[in-house]
């Protein structure tokens, strides 16, 4: 199909073998897979391909009963898979996971397995681009981050040495996408082990049905350990719902204190890994039993991996004392070099080309003993009366409430004072849910807001609070905060729309 060195292939599809046959195709013949979200929207993919710019091929699935086909009549014009898209100048071909009829005349990855060929596959440089990965997309249009072929090696060094329990013997359950740092099939290749998998996590109907799907998978093919999100382990201590595994492997940007209940109840041990995709994992720590008393912060802390250097340090670059906040710095051997269809900020930039330091825009501290305390994205601060804090601290209290199954608090401008003070989206017990007004005045005891500290309700206690059914998840299985922002902003009353903007 003439994918020769350097070539950028988009790359689109559940966790089936035709990803994982593609994946591996284009990097032997020296391209290069950009890995694009399943069922994302025609508009998205465009946007997505234009911005990286000369991505000449998309493999595609077409989905269970072609459903996911619409991208491809979006985008193909003539037959044989050939492309002729003002949108997309660059595309020329479009090739599918297996035959639809609604597709009929395009390639297919079975058909092109089945050829014979008489080719010289080229020699790989280790440091030619193997894999471009996205960002989560959370706050615009995911950023596209390349990866060389010796960096995914190192990265499933990483995931070897974090992960492994018996060489050969271990079961992992992970149903994040293939197409996700967090999903590819890094750590099956080191630790030569089984990974059991879902086709498509974002089939499941809501988050209970998703925990339960992952409990009955996780039962009946006897996994040892298994990768769940923070809210499927809170969800599955809510509900009570019946899972018990060795350990529990989960990650996040912030990972509240509470999770350490699960211990015993669901897992043996918990395995909390942080991580980004432009640098890979970069901390780790496994909690027991023993560590429930132990733990005297709201968060859990990381030991950074023996790879990673990490520093604190304030808004003008100065380095932080030992326990105190500030932004958060990595250097690490896997190395970040900017992004194909994003600039990086200048002084970023400069900083990581000079010295490797990357600026990521989490804020956080450094204990005593070495631990990396996360406490989340800077961008997300509330920030009333020159005070600052992160979301979590207010999550915490609310996610407590025995009829709240999840929470989370975003920041909203006041546009009076410049001030950014707490919203809160919240997701309740089925015809268990509390008034703004209730939740509020729970917030003001629990937070001992008095006559005396009248003005700590302004930090504190969100003046928006909206219900939720489920939260909008973005393609890769993350929150969609922006969705979720929107949302409230609708539901927001004429006087509020007047002085609060999440804009």
């Amino acid at each position: 199909m003439g994918v020769k060195r350097g070539d950028i292939i988009g790359l689109t599809g559940r966790n089936v073998p035709e990803w994982l046959i593609a994946n591996f195709g284009v990097q032997m013949a020296g391209g290069c897979p950009l890995c694009l979200p399943y069922q994302e929207r025609e508009d998205q993919i465009t946007k997505l391909l234009n911005s990286v710019e000369s991505v000449k091929m998309l493999i595609m699935d077409p989905g269970v009963e072609g459903r996911n086909c619409h991208i491809s009549e979006y985008v193909v014009d003539k037959g044989n898979g050939k492309v002729e898209c003002k949108s997309i100048p660059a595309l020329e071909n479009v090739i599918l996971f297996y035959p639809n009829e609604r597709m009929s005349s395009a390639y297919t990855v079975a058909e092109l397995c089945s050829r014979h060929l008489d080719l010289e596959l080229p020699r790989i440089d280790p440091e030619d681009v193997g894999f471009v990965s996205l960002s989560s997309g959370s706050s615009g249009l995911p950023k596209a981050i390349p990866s060389s072929h010796h960096a995914l090696v190192v990265i499933a060094w990483h995931c070897y040495s974090l992960l492994l329990r018996q060489p050969g013997e271990d079961i992992l359950y992970n149903d994040r996408p293939f197409s996700w740092v967090a999903g590819y099939p890094a750590w099956e290749m080191a630790a030569c082990g089984t990974r059991v998998t879902l086709t498509n996590t974002l089939h499941s109907s809501s988050m209970v049905d998703a925990v339960k799907t992952a409990t009955n998978l996780i039962t009946k093919e006897k996994a040892i350990k298994a990768f769940l999100v923070p809210s499927m382990l809170e969800l599955a201590m809510k509900r009570k719902i019946h899972l018990k595994i060795k350990k529990a492997v989960t990650s996040g940007v912030v990972v509240h204190a509470s999770l350490l209940e699960c211990i015993d109840k669901i897992c043996d041990e918990l395995q909390v890994l942080y991580g980004m995709t432009e640098m890979g994992y970069l901390g780790s720590r496994v909690f027991t039993s023993d560590d429930k008393a132990r733990v005297q912060y709201m968060l859990l802390g990381v030991r950074p991996s023996p790879w990673v250097e990490v520093k604190i340090t304030d808004d003008h670059g100065h380095l932080q004392p030992v326990g105190q906040r500030g932004n958060i710095l990595i250097r690490s051997k896997t190395r970040f070099t900017g992004y194909l269809n994003h600039d990086l900020p200048p002084q970023t930039e400069d900083l990581l080309l000079k010295s490797g330091w990357f600026y990521p825009k989490d804020g956080g501290y450094v204990s005593e003993n070495g631990l990396l305390f996360v406490e989340g994205r800077l961008q997300e601060m509330i920030q009333v009366f020159g005070r600052k804090m992160y979301p979590f601290e207010i999550e915490n209290v609310i996610n407590a409430k025995s009829n709240v199954i999840a929470a989370i608090v975003l920041p909203i401008k006041d546009m009076e004072t410049g001030d950014h003070v707490p919203s809160a989206a919240i997701i309740y017990q089925p015809q268990n849910e509390d008034s703004m007004e209730s939740m509020q005045d729970y917030l003001r005891k629990e937070f001992n807001i008095t006559e005396e500290n009248q003005l700590l309700e302004c930090l504190y206690v969100p003046q928006v609070i909206v219900g939720f059914k489920t939260f909008p998840a973005l393609a890769n299985g993350k929150l969609d905060h922006e969705a979720i922002r929107k949302t409230m902003q609708r539901k927001l009353t004429k006087e509020q729309i007047c002085r609060l903007s999440f804009q």
